[in-house]
This record gives structure tokens, C-alpha cells and sequence, in this order.
């Protein structure tokens, strides 16, 4: 695969589908530096993080509850998954396990609404 496809292919298939043959157009008459392939590679990626936004944000969400989680087990905070903030320090790791799933459900609402709106 040369590299001007393997550029295109970077964005999400909705967007290749819109530019992907004028932007292969514009790559082809453009010089290729290193930076003008990082650009586009970035721009790409964050392209495909924006379709995917919710399931990134809910693995983002799972993976610091969880590392959350296991740093209060670990630091003997908790003997399991629920356990009552007595401390400043446990509130804090209670809320590190269950504070990015309260956000993770505000956002979804957010979006929902907006949905209603449009």
C-alpha cells in the first residue's frame, strides 16, 4: 500500500467516502515531509477518536475506575468494590472507582439531548 492510501485510510470510512479521492488528489500534489505525514496522521486518528467517542470515552471510563480501584486495594483502602469514604483519602479513591462513570453518564445525557433538539 503506498503511502498517500495508507494516509486516506487513516480517517474514519464515513469521511473517506465524503473526501477520500479529493484528498488523495491534494496529498499527491503536495510535498510529503515528515511533518505534513505526522499532520495528517494525527488529524486522522483524532478523526476516528470523534466517531467513536462514546466507546472511548466508556474505555477510558472502565480503565480508571478499575486502575482506581486496584491502587485502593492496594494502598488498603478498601477490602472490596463498595466501601464508605471514613477518610478524606478514601473519598478520594471512591471517587476515582465511580467519578468517571457519573461523568461518562452526564455526557450521554448531554448528547441525548442534543440529539432531541436537532
Amino acid at each position: 500500500m503506498d503511502l498517500i492510501r495508507l494516509l486516506v485510510a487513516l480517517h474514519p470510512r464515513d469521511w473517506r467516502e465524503r473526501y477520500g479521492e479529493e484528498f488523495a488528489a491534494l496529498l499527491e500534489d503536495t510535498r510529503l515531509t515528515p511533518a505534513a505525514v505526522l499532520n495528517v496522521a494525527v488529524r486522522g486518528a483524532g478523526l476516528r477518536v470523534r466517531a467513536r467517542q462514546g466507546t472511548v470515552l466508556l474505555v477510558a471510563a472502565l480503565v480508571v475506575s478499575v486502575a482506581s480501584e486496584i491502587a485502593a486495594q492496594l494502598a488498603g483502602l478498601a477490602a472490596n468494590i463498595l466501601w464508605l469514604p471514613t477518610s478524606p483519602l478514601r473519598a478520594l479513591a471512591l471517587l476515582g472507582a465511580v467519578g468517571p462513570w457519573a461523568v461518562l453518564i452526564v455526557w450521554a445525557r448531554a448528547r441525548r439531548r442534543s440529539a432531541r433538539c436537532e
